[in-house]
């Protein structure tokens, strides 16, 4: 791979509403979106909810097709929803979700649901599925649980399990939407560690979207603001939340608490000046 890992080029989400007796209607839920993502880095998307954040977290994904532009993942086109490319495509790309107890199945024990992703894909066959769930549980905290059901597991490790899973797929990059935003705050800072330090051991590319620019600060290389379907703004971290270019931007960490006096003071005059 050359390029970088993810591409999108003009990418637009549109939905169409009405018609026949009433008037037909189109919402723009990401419109003209350009962005790219190398392996290994964590790109933060951030902006008010109904931005269009979720939307081009599921395009990224690849499940969902875009009315224009193009998304490339390695260098690739996503094949057609539910082919045989995609599904190979899809194995290298896994997303985790804001609720965990949604995306797993109550009736089945956390072992045998992350077994059961292995074997649609064709991963380690037999007994070498089992071996391979468990060392992923075990990676993530989760160690000697496995035959728990969903149940009997608390939020923060439902999502550690969530995260096995999808590791457990060898994938290469992983949508987080909002995926600590329904923790405690103590837990989300254990996940977030989590997720970086498993970024470093296997190399992951993420797209972190979340509301928090707390948490999106935490865990981003680069950070993309999004507003109404498009991307205002988008650069390193430290450069986005230090000096804001765009004024949607601006009035988001003017938002922010400042850590002290000395900080927002710092804040205000590393502000451009209104035109």
């Amino acid at each position: 791979m050359t390029g970088p890992l993810l591409r999108m080029d003009g990418v637009g989400r549109h939905y169409r509403s009405g018609g026949w007796l009433s008037r037909a209607t189109v919402t723009k839920a990401v419109d003209g979106v350009d962005l790219t993502l190398a392996a290994g880095e964590t790109l933060g998307i951030v902006g008010e909810s109904g931005s269009g954040k979720s939307t081009l977290g599921r395009l990224a994904a690849g499940i969902e097709m875009p009315s224009a532009g193009t998304v490339a993942f390695d260098d690739a086109p996503y094949a057609p929803i539910d082919s045989t490319a995609w599904r190979r495509q899809r194995r290298r790309v896994q997303v985790i979700f804001q609720n965990p107890s949604q995306a797993v199945d109550p009736r089945l024990p956390i072992v045998t649901q992350i077994c059961g992703a292995m074997a649609a894909h064709r991963i380690d066959p037999g007994a070498g599925r089992a071996g391979r769930a468990e060392t992923m549980l075990e990676r993530v905290g989760l160690g000697g649980l496995g035959s728990r059901y969903p149940h009997q597991l608390s939020g923060g490790q439902l999502q550690r399990a969530v995260i096995a899973r999808a590791l457990a797929l060898g994938p290469e990059f992983i949508v987080c939407d909002e995926a600590v935003s329904a923790l405690d705050v103590s837990v989300q800072a254990q996940i977030l560690n989590l997720l970086q330090d498993l970024q470093a051991e296997f190399g992951l590319a993420f797209l972190f979207i979340s509301h928090d620019l707390g948490v999106v600060r935490h865990v981003s290389h680069r950070i993309a603001v999004m507003q109404r379907g498009r991307l205002v703004e988008d650069g390193p971290a430290h450069a986005v939340f230090d000096r804001p270019q765009h004024p949607y931007t601006q009035q988001l960490i003017a938002a922010l608490p400042a850590a002290s006096p000395a900080a927002r003071r710092a804040r205000e005059t590393a502000r451009p000046a209104a035109a």
